[in-house]
């Protein structure tokens, strides 16, 4: 490593005086009086020897040009002695080599809040934008970043340089993804959603399904634009919540291709968005009213991963900044241990955090930033409520001590959906023994223990994943999930939340929106590992 600091000084400061300029290496002496040098030569001794003889001085040859010059200055005009000291300084300056202070390129400072205070405070994790046409100091990249480890590099702009590729940690093979960030959401354009639903799985049947459940969903909003977790429909949740009622709309509908300039239901989506806009306060939270306080943290992420998901699929600049705001918000609510709790700040639990993590993975999907650091952290929290050797998750580390709650299913397949997240290989042997787990004790069956929840989760693992855990799973998934759908009457394309175990507390329209997201899952995200199917793409 070499010392000191190879950059050029800085140029001087406005209002100081300036530094002396260095030339050759050296300062330049101020106020040194001109003058011929002393020439100490055997004429002196000569001349008093000449004296003592009685014989008079002859001046050297340096004492007669001294003097012919001296009276040539003498009898000179003032203005041609300045010309001729002037005209020697500049012959001097041509010939040296001024060192010049290099100028340093203009830089925007972007960064997110202080996690452990006020979300806007200073920023802590700063990511430096150079500004085109500057040229920059090479510097080392840092060894093992752990935010590039989230998801595959995007794909080269050809407008711009291709950037450099940074290698996963040793212990986590980089994995052959063949999407990258913004292409993970490219799954749901039309033209593109119809071939990947037939390569990954899908069917006619799934798809009808769908279009319906969206048809359901968009006539339950209400005037003002926002959703409802009771109401107008029947079996309502017990608990009100319009933010997470929206979001969940909202999912559904943008994981269909839906945005709020294009799509069927662009005009549902452009409603819910303007009115959802509207209540972000400056911190970036949504404030859409009262809700119950275990149920804000998941309110939040949902919203967050749904406007990180509009911008990532609509390209909106308008949307950029909310998005950023509500981002930045959860990544300053993480807790000391990497996880997301109830309130923010708080030590983590995998339920929570799930949400959150998916938050983030949005936010890459959009192109926005999120610190390496955050992530790295979530690792963390990870181990911390790991069992089986990762195999299996808990839903918090004092739990899991005490055994006060059993390991599930679902908090199971959230921690492996966030290791897929953060970089484990398909073929991890933790990953693949605890997909198989957890596809074969809780399969899609109406008639054991209904979990949409879980569920949903399992569906993301699996389908990420592929082989034949994948293939197990969606056979039921495409079969069971549509013939349970309600196909006559009022609530035609909804699903009846007496079929999940959580139906009573988030009501029809949170078994609705599960049900779809777990029937987009085909196009809603890319597979994160393999390359693409060749038949995925269709003109």
């Amino acid at each position: 490593m070499p010392t000191g600091d190879p950059r050029p000084s800085p140029p001087p400061t406005p209002g100081q005086p300036p530094a002396e300029t260095l030339v050759g290496g050296a300062p330049w002496k101020r106020n040194e009086p001109a003058g011929l040098p002393a020439i100490r030569t055997g004429g002196h001794a000569d001349r008093s020897a000449g004296a003592a003889r009685g014989k008079p001085d002859e001046p050297t040859a340096w004492e007669s040009i001294a003097a012919t010059l001296a009276g040539l200055l003498a009898a000179s005009p003032a203005w041609t002695t300045s010309l001729a000291v002037h005209t020697a300084l500049l012959v001097v300056l041509a010939l040296c080599i001024v060192h010049v202070p290099k100028r340093e390129p203009l830089a925007l400072v972007l960064g997110f809040g202080d996690s452990s205070g006020d979300p806007g405070a200073a920023a802590t994790d700063e990511a430096v934008v150079e500004m085109p046409g500057e040229e920059t100091e090479p510097t080392e990249e840092p060894p093992n970043e752990p935010a590039e480890a989230i998801v595959a590099a995007p794909p080269p702009d050809p407008a711009q340089e291709p950037a450099e590729t940074v290698a996963e940690p040793a212990e986590q093979p980089p994995r052959a993804a063949a999407t990258g960030i913004r292409v993970a959401l490219s799954g749901r354009e039309p033209g593109r959603r119809e071939g990947f639903l037939g390569a990954n799985g899908g069917s006619a049947d799934t798809e009808a399904a769908v279009a319906l459940a969206l048809e359901w969903v968009v006539r339950q909003q209400r005037k003002d634009g926002l959703w409802s977790l009771q109401g107008p429909y029947v079996d309502g949740g017990s608990q009100e919540n319009r933010l997470a009622a929206t979001a969940m709309a909202l999912l559904a509908l943008q994981g269909a291709g839906n945005t709020h300039r294009a799509g069927t239901h662009r005009a549902a989506v452009a409603r819910g968005w303007k009115k959802l806009l509207s209540l972000q306060r400056a911190d970036g939270v949504f404030d859409a009213g009262a809700i119950p306080p275990l149920h804000e943290s998941y309110s939040h992420a949902q919203a967050t991963i749904a406007l990180c998901e509009l911008v990532g699929m609509s390209r909106d600049p308008e949307l950029r900044g909310p998005a950023e705001k509500a981002l930045g918000y959860a990544i300053g609510a993480q807790g000391p241990d990497g996880g997301w709790r109830y309130e923010p700040g708080r030590e983590g639990d995998m339920s929570v955090t799930g949400w959150y993590v998916m938050a983030l993975q949005s936010g890459l999907m959009a192109g926005l930033e999120v610190p390496g650091e955050t992530i790295e952290r979530v690792g963390e929290f990870l181990d911390l409520v790991a069992v089986d050797g990762g195999r299996r998750y808990g839903y918090r580390r004092e739990n899991i001590a005490r055994e006060a709650r059993p390991v599930t299913t679902a908090v199971t397949a959230e921690g492996l959906l966030c290791r897929q997240y953060l970089g484990w290989p398909r073929d991890d042997p933790r990953l693949v023994a605890g997909l198989d787990a957890i596809v074969r004790e809780k399969p899609i069956d109406f008639d054991g223990d209904k979990d949409f929840y879980a569920w949903y989760y399992v569906t993301q693992v699996a389908h990420h994943a592929q082989g034949p855990a994948w293939r197990r799973w969606n056979e039921r998934l495409r079969s069971e999930l549509p013939a349970r759908q309600v196909e006559k009457g009022k609530e035609r394309g909804s699903w009846d939340p007496s079929l999940d175990r959580w139906g009573s507390a988030g009501g029809r329209l949170f078994a609705t929106c599960f049900a779809t997201w777990m029937l987009e899952v085909y196009y809603r995200h890319l597979p994160l590992y393999g390359e693409l199917p060749a038949d995925a793409v269709t003109e």
